[in-house]
């Protein structure tokens, strides 16, 4: 079902990321964002409190997107847990780059402004899932024998990709996000291959690393995307016996796969599509599953 006050919550959230980008946020009146969205002053604050409610939400929104596009590689089929790591840093990285003037103008105002980024309990939750999401791939690529290092593989993992996406803002720097990825990768191997031959002690124990991943309230779990409740939607095709309506209903799934994966899905047409599953009491169990899960993901969209 639509709702029309998330439909303008969103269209606020993107035409503010779009002056924000242009002018910075402390340059952009909440007055400026309500006429981009054709809207009162009066309206606007009734979705959002103030212009610092509205710059934490869109933290939410970018990171919606960061999320929509690791569930991308996670679909891929064929690839070693390695290869979908390495594709899921160059997903990352180039998302940066989509953003990097929205990213750019907000160190300039802090900087600027002598204003510190105080970083929100909410980004301070994102950030734990994704180190949860980092500690699960490593030990899916080197096994249960690097556990005890796993934190320290980590660091060294985040700390290189706060690094490159510095070089990404750095012109005499032409390095790819490909490249970046493969030089992680390559690091990674050896530093695992140096702790497991030596077995130091960790720098980062697995105690102090759970608790560092604490924050993570159901931890980011890619299965519980839109995108693999319809895969899963097309794996029980077969029980529809009548093979027009067996199409209709695949090519249904295909067009409601393709607006998820889009950057600004359309609501009208996801809400549509939900109903053509609904019509279809073989899939009726599965449907209501992938409706239930879209009730939560259309609120970043």
């Amino acid at each position: 079902m639509s709702h029309p006050s998330i439909d303008k919550k969103k269209l606020i959230l993107r035409a503010a990321m779009q002056l924000f980008s242009a002018k910075g946020a402390s340059a952009t009146s909440m007055q400026e964002i309500a006429e981009a969205c054709g809207m009162s002053k009066g309206s606007l604050y009734l979705h959002f409190k103030s212009k610092e409610e509205l710059e934490q939400s869109l933290f939410d929104y970018c990171y919606q997107m960061l999320l929509d596009h690791l569930t991308q590689v996670e679909l891929q089929q064929g690839l070693t847990p390695k290869e979908k790591l390495r594709r899921q840093i160059i997903v990352m990285l180039e998302l940066v780059l989509e953003l990097r003037e929205f990213l750019i103008m907000q160190f300039q105002d802090w900087h600027k402004n002598g204003t510190p980024y105080k970083e929100p309990a909410s980004v301070k939750a994102h950030n734990a899932k994704l180190l949860q999401h980092g500690k699960n791939k490593l030990e899916a690529i080197y096994g249960p024998k690097i556990e005890p290092y796993t934190g320290d593989l980590l660091t060294i993992a985040y700390g290189m990709v706060g690094m490159y996406i510095r070089l990404l803002f750095e012109p005499h720097v032409s390095a790819s996000p490909d490249q970046m990825a493969n030089h992680l990768m390559d690091l990674l191997d050896l530093a695992a291959e140096h702790q497991l031959s030596n077995r130091p002690e960790p720098l980062i124990s697995e105690e102090a690393l759970r608790l560092m991943t604490e924050g993570a309230p159901g931890s980011l779990d890619l299965q519980q995307h839109p995108i693999i409740a319809v895969k899963r939607l097309r794996d029980h095709l077969g029980a529809i016996t009548d093979a027009d309506r067996q199409q209709e209903a695949l090519e249904t799934l295909q067009i409601l796969e393709r607006e998820i994966l889009e950057l600004r899905p359309r609501r009208a047409i996801i809400k549509g599509m939900l109903a053509n599953l609904a019509a279809v009491p073989e899939l009726a169990a599965h449907s209501a599953e992938l409706k239930q899960l879209l009730q939560a993901y259309i609120q970043h969209i």
